[in-house]
């Protein structure tokens, strides 16, 4: 019994070493290229950040809805510099051209807008074929949302059918009422929380939507991009490398995708991970 216990001790410390290397792995895919962030940047693409691309990158721009915002007030500084700061929405990229990116970066910007499924196909769009997009997300559990219910992708198809806007006020009342303020550091109390929710146009703090692990990856092949990678990492990211034109089936197994979900962080993401497990078991039975 003894050696099963420190066998599977060791089994998981040395899967979590993979998965740090994986990681390392994926940000050797962006020697040399040119990047767009909408965002950005972040201190999580950094070289001492979760995924370190921006010591590899031959230029970044970023992107922001307006000249000054809180994340820029913060002082987010990292190490990588600039090329170019554009100024526009995240799902809405007019000013840019088809197919001059070679990936589109995008860290915790997925939950803020109105219809990430348009702005997956707004990424697609900009970054040239063979190309990436690499996210990453807050995941419901480890962060202020873990009351909130996961947004369906049903739901997110509907906003996509209806191009719904950042002025959309849709999920106000649900974050209003189930917000965590106690996980949320940059909140000070309750009054000040609510007037920046309600001033969530301005503010672009509300999360419109809520993500776990599984619903990443099914946003990401409903909007049509080839899912490459997904790595639940504490204390409240989900990683996941898509490919921009590749295999029409959404890229990673069923087999790999429950894999990913059991070795999670995360107990929501273990429990999926598990009954996808038992649900393919069943089908070879």
């Amino acid at each position: 019994m003894v050696n099963k216990v420190r066998n599977l001790i060791y089994s998981r410390v040395d899967q979590v070493r993979r998965r740090d290397r994986a990681l390392l792995a994926a940000a050797r895919l962006f020697e040399g290229a040119s990047v767009l962030e909408p965002g950005g940047p972040s201190v999580l693409f950094g070289a001492g950040g979760l995924v370190p691309v921006y010591p590899r990158l031959a230029a970044l721009d970023t992107l922001d809805y307006a000249e000054q915002t809180i994340w820029s007030d913060a002082g987010h500084a990292t190490d990588r510099a600039i090329r170019r700061r554009l100024i526009g929405e995240a799902g809405h990229l007019e000013q840019v051209q088809d197919d001059v990116y070679d990936a589109v970066f995008a860290s915790h910007i997925l939950e803020h807008l109105g219809n990430p499924l348009g702005a997956l196909a707004e990424w697609q769009r900009v970054v040239r074929p063979g190309g990436h997009v690499l996210m990453i997300v807050p995941h419901r559990e480890g962060t202020f949302d873990h009351r909130r219910p996961i947004t369906s992708i049903e739901h997110l198809k509907h906003d996509a059918e209806r191009n719904t806007g950042e002025d959309d006020p849709t999920h106000l009342d649900e974050i209003l009422r189930l917000h965590d303020l106690e996980r949320d550091p940059g909140c000070p109390d309750r009054e000040t929380f609510e007037r920046r929710c309600r001033d969530f146009y301005i503010t672009r703090s509300i999360h419109h939507h809520v993500f776990d692990s599984l619903s990443v990856v099914r946003t990401c092949q409903a909007a049509g991009l080839e899912v490459l990678m997904l790595r639940p990492k504490l204390p409240c990211d989900i990683v996941c490398l898509c490919r921009v034109g590749g295999a029409s089936d959404g890229g990673l197994s069923e087999r790999a995708l429950s894999a990913a979900l059991r070795w999670s962080p995360f107990a929501s993401d273990r429990a999926a991970g598990t009954r996808g497990s038992e649900r393919l078991a069943a089908a070879r039975a």
